[in-house]
């Protein structure tokens, strides 16, 4: 009798070419060897979180490339920043003025009126807001002079050198020596910019021992503003200290000079060389 063992194991040792096989549930050949394939289904759940991930970096790169240029355009993306300085005004930030940098005659900045006088209208807002700030403090920020023209500047150099003159110790050219160095000629001063603001006093000399000066130590900078003329910059201004004199500078800048104990003309240098 014939062994049905045998016989099944004999008919069954190999799987028909061409037929699918139920065990390994691959397709297989006559020469027993194993095609590969490939599950669409399972290289799907892999494969598309990755192109999400991918697409999603892209869109977001694209987004936030728009986002800075829309920023530097406008200083804000939705809501306007009251800090935001364009680069053609920047520029006027780091003018220094003197006898060795004159302005033309016909320089006259964008000003409006702050009260009785003109400043640059770069300056209008954060002046009030810091007048204002200094006023819930309890303390008076009067401001005497803005803007000066050209030829406004000239009377008040001459009104500062007739007053050496009338004292009888100075010469001309003693005096007008001097007066450079304290309030300069026509075209050698700052005041032309509409940047520099002169607080008023009854005494210039002894406004460092005032309230208000104290005030403005502390706190200018978060309005954008400097001393202008320090003890410490009086050889490289060439302009002796004056405590009324504040320069703006902007916020970040004014903040920088007060971390890094830089007075304005070092500030520039210290801007101009990190860019």
């Amino acid at each position: 009798m014939q062994d049905k063992s045998k016989a099944k194991h004999k008919y069954s040792r190999s799987t028909p070419e061409g037929l699918y096989s139920g065990k390994d549930k691959k397709y297989v050949y006559g020469d027993n060897t194993v095609r590969k394939s490939y599950n669409v289904y399972k290289v799907l759940f892999y494969l598309l979180p990755v192109i999400m991930v991918a697409v999603f970096a892209v869109g977001f790169s694209l987004g936030y490339v728009d986002y800075k240029e829309k920023t530097s355009r406008n200083g804000s993306s939705s809501t306007p920043n009251e800090d935001y300085i364009n680069p053609d005004d920047e520029v006027q930030l780091y003018k220094i003025v003197s006898i060795a940098n004159p302005l033309d005659r016909n320089y006259v900045p964008d000003t409006v009126s702050f009260g009785d006088i003109s400043v640059n209208s770069l300056i209008k807002n954060p002046l009030e807001k810091m007048v204002n700030a200094a006023e819930n403090d309890g303390i008076i920020l009067s401001v005497k002079y803005g803007y000066v023209s050209y030829d406004e500047q000239h009377t008040l150099y001459e009104e500062f050198v007739n007053k050496l003159l009338s004292t009888g110790k100075y010469t001309q050219v003693r005096a007008e020596s001097l007066a450079n160095k304290v309030i300069c000629d026509s075209g050698n001063s700052e005041r032309q910019l509409g940047l520099l603001v002169e607080f008023d006093t009854k005494n210039k000399s002894n406004f460092n021992q005032t309230g208000a000066y104290q005030w403005l130590c502390r706190y200018a900078a978060n309005y954008g503003f400097v001393q202008r003329y320090t003890e410490t910059g009086e050889q490289m201004s060439a302009m002796d200290k004056d405590y009324t004199l504040w320069r703006f500078v902007g916020r970040d800048n004014a903040q920088l000079a007060l971390r890094l104990g830089l007075d304005f003309n070092e500030l520039v240098e210290y801007v101009q060389s990190e860019h």
